[in-house]
């Protein structure tokens, strides 16, 4: 995958990045990254996907990468970011496409398939299940469950403070994010208080244990990339939880496109479990589960995620 030579659409005044690849009669797959992540994120699946004949379109949130990065909080309301997966479709008159996604691409993508269901094929997501609308405002189901130093609730009450720490170290922050994860892991509130984590692991040195999934290079990408945006456009996407869990109120919850759920064995953020509801709002669900797997799953299993996703687009003829 080329991710130094974009193709900029604009899209509410901004640019965002993005990377074709494949034959441009090919069946498109628009792919949507998660946080802290980039459309680099799909470099071992856009290959993969252009070889067996597709037209796979990562881009760059906006934010993130090579995209322009508003420091603004409403860009990133899902409503707007929804918007931008629009923009893209428009740029390369597409009328329907497959729309996959990973961890907060997977939000993207569940909102999107009911915002835009008349443009959207099939959904594929890596991670993050549809679970439909809480009956709460979900910042206060983590503040309660997992306490004040959840990151959810850090990036909305100490923005500036968490900004200006992640942005003092972004090659030391992917050093501690970018991990294997041990089998049977459990998620307990300690491992939600991403930023205090990072506070103690700076302290500790930003130590190496060898569990990395990503090269020193790759790695770099990413922190050249957010050396250059800073912090604060990723974590805008969850400061605006509540403003999006109101938006979706009157939303349609039944996902009404083939939907493939690819859900990392070890990934204790968004357990394999976590899954077992969609049967109720996703009529044709396929669910399969990556052995030894952790939540980055590109990096982690390359191999056995992109045999699953062909292996599927080709059963259901897309």
């Amino acid at each position: 995958m080329n991710y130094n030579n974009p193709t900029f659409v604009t899209a509410d005044g901004y640019q965002i990045a993005t990377y074709p690849h494949g034959p441009d009669d090919g069946t498109p797959i628009i792919l949507i990254h998660g946080w802290p992540e980039l459309a680099y994120s799909w470099a071992t699946t856009v290959p993969a996907l252009a070889d067996a004949g597709y037209r796979a379109i990562p881009y760059d949130l906006l934010g993130f990468g090579k995209s322009d990065a508003p420091r603004g909080l409403d860009h990133y309301r899902i409503e707007n970011v929804v918007g931008h997966l629009e923009a893209v479709l428009n740029h390369y008159d597409i009328k329907k496409a497959v729309i996959l996604g990973h961890d907060w691409g997977g939000i993207i993508l569940w909102h999107a398939v009911r915002m835009l269901k008349h443009r959207t094929t099939a959904a594929i997501s890596i991670s993050t299940p549809h679970v439909g609308r809480a009956p709460i405002d979900p910042m206060s189901i983590f503040e309660t469950r997992f306490g004040k130093n959840h990151y959810f609730v850090e990036f909305r009450d100490r923005t500036d403070t968490v900004e200006a720490l992640y942005n003092s170290d972004p090659d030391a922050f992917f050093r501690m994010m970018f991990r294997t994860s041990p089998a049977g892991l459990k998620l307990t509130p300690e491992l939600t208080h991403l930023p205090k984590r990072f506070e103690a692991y700076l302290k500790a040195g930003a130590p190496d244990d060898g569990t990395m999934v990503v090269t020193p290079e790759q790695r770099g990408v990413y922190s050249d990339a957010y050396a250059r945006t800073g912090f604060l456009s990723g974590m805008n996407y969850y400061r605006n939880t509540t403003a999006n869990w109101q938006l979706a109120d009157g939303l349609s919850t039944t996902i009404e496109v083939p939907s493939l759920m690819i859900s990392p064995e070890d990934d204790f953020f968004l357990p394999p479990s976590m899954t077992d509801s969609m049967v109720e709002t996703v009529p044709d669900l396929t669910r399969v589960t990556i052995p030894n797997c952790g939540h980055w799953a590109m990096w982690d299993q390359p191999d056995a995620v992109n045999t699953e996703i062909l292996k599927w687009l080709e059963a259901r003829g897309f």
